[in-house]
């Protein structure tokens, strides 16, 4: 079970001291928590994310994760996969979908999972800002969540930041993931999943950025140091062997008559 930080029920810890510093303490356990992320096309990341979170938080099969959305986010973001789940280290039948129809539905589970202490965690997956998720519909999302001591995570693909009650608010981004240094002489292969996390909203008030790596061996988050953050893919192009292309002198201008 995972250390509590904080006092009991209020803090989990991400599994390690550095990590937990960084979000002030470690993940709220109870209540509602907002993670966004700027484009639909990094879905990966913030289901990934989320997931490390919700095996933090125990998710198994006598108490699973509860994951919820509509068609439109599902269509986005791609459905959980079964072996992706097991290597990533949570076993797939800790995990329950729940697919509605109109995001009213997705909504109306996810107040009703809020009040479910059966569940690990649930978590409610939707696109941008819809208005029924402001701050009178996220209200009622923490006040049920925190009653019942439930983790809930509100996960908004391309979204902008808004006031709403959720006390702690993540925005994720992809970051670049450090090379596999035990194999020598193979391919450059990529290493574990990384996550630059800004934190836009706490209770202590601080702004705060960190890269987080996730360890799925032993299910746990990781800070990673400035030095191991080389991007594998975004390095600026190399220069041309024969140098910049030089500007041509203009040649001779022909003057076309526009036809009526």
């Amino acid at each position: 079970m995972p250390k509590l930080r904080q006092g009991a029920l209020r803090r989990i810890s991400l599994g390690s001291a550095e990590a937990d510093a960084a979000l002030g303490g470690g993940l709220p356990a109870r209540g509602l928590t907002e993670i966004h992320l700027d484009e639909a096309r990094d879905g990966g990341t913030l289901a990934g994310f989320a997931l490390g979170l919700a095996i933090r938080l125990g998710a198994a099969r006598a108490r699973p994760l509860l994951w919820i959305a509509d068609g439109a986010a599902f269509a986005e973001a791609g459905l959980p996969y079964g072996p992706g789940l097991a290597g990533f280290g949570l076993d797939p039948a800790a995990l329950v979908l729940v697919r509605a129809r109109r995001l009213a539905d997705a909504a109306w589970a996810a107040e009703e999972a809020a009040a479910c202490a059966a569940l690990a965690a649930a978590i409610l997956e939707v696109r941008g800002n819809p208005a029924r998720l402001e701050l009178e519909g996220t209200r009622r999302l923490h006040l049920r969540a925190r009653e019942a001591g439930v983790p809930l995570l509100l996960l908004r693909q391309s979204a902008r930041p808004q006031a709403t009650a959720a006390p702690m608010r993540l925005r994720i981004r992809p970051g670049p993931a450090a090379p596999v240094e035990d194999l020598p002489g193979a391919a450059r292969l990529i290493g574990r999943p990384v996550f630059d996390v800004a934190v836009e909203k706490s209770r202590d008030g601080r702004p705060q950025n960190c890269r987080l790596e996730w360890n799925s061996d032993e299910r746990r988050f990781g800070l990673v140091r400035p030095a191991r953050a080389e991007p594998l893919s975004r390095r600026p192009p190399a220069a041309s062997v024969d140098g910049p292309d030089p500007a041509r002198d203009a040649g001779p201008v022909l003057a076309l008559r526009r036809a009526s």
